[in-house]
């Protein structure tokens, strides 16, 4: 077997006899951890927020690299737009589930739409914060943005299946931010309840 550190927010709190089956790892981890009383329970919520922010953090890197200066890269646009939108569907799912609400489906105006009024009023009040960062067309706003974005998951990741998809990069940036910080915003209201 070998011996594997095991890292705690990019700390070496200990180490383990790594076996090469990841289940098995990964019981012994926590097992440890919680010996050590590092372990914290992942909720439901903690996690989709979490891969919000990793489908969202892979969106922006291929902005930086591949989509804000030239050279374009048109190749980056589509896995820019399925990773972006998904952290979108993402970060609004988490703001359901902070309510307590499970919800499925892709589309994003529905999803937006069944979403409690608190949770709009924290989405609506975040949108207008951050759009002074994005230069967006004259009257778009992010009710026209996430219906721009409706299908979009689904659509751009069979590109090639569609002639004629377009997107404005900076509506699908804006959304993204304002999806991250309401959820941000709901997570730490729900959190003083």
């Amino acid at each position: 077997m070998v011996k594997k550190d095991i890292l705690l927010n990019g700390i070496v709190v200990g180490e383990h006899d790594a076996s090469g089956d990841n289940l098995e790892d990964t019981k012994a981890v926590q097992a440890i951890l919680k010996e050590k009383g590092l372990y914290q329970e992942v909720t439901a919520n903690d996690a989709m927020f979490n891969q919000a922010n990793a489908f969202a953090a892979v969106a922006n890197d291929l902005y930086k690299r591949d989509l804000k200066k030239p050279p374009f890269k048109g190749i980056s646009v589509s896995p820019f737009v399925v990773n972006a939108v998904f952290s979108i569907e993402l970060y609004l799912k988490a703001i359901h589930n902070s309510y307590g609400n499970r919800i499925k489906g892709h589309h994003l105006v529905s999803i937006y739409k069944g979403m409690p009024k608190k949770g709009k009023e924290y989405f609506l009040s975040a949108a207008n914060d951050v759009r002074p960062h994005y230069q967006l067309y004259d009257g778009a706003d992010i009710h026209s943005c996430l219906e721009s974005l409706n299908k979009s998951f689904e659509q751009w990741r069979y590109v090639y299946e569609h002639n004629e998809l377009g997107t404005e990069l900076q509506s699908i940036r804006y959304t993204m931010h304002t999806s991250h910080e309401a959820c941000c915003r709901v997570r730490e209201s729900v959190k003083k309840t």
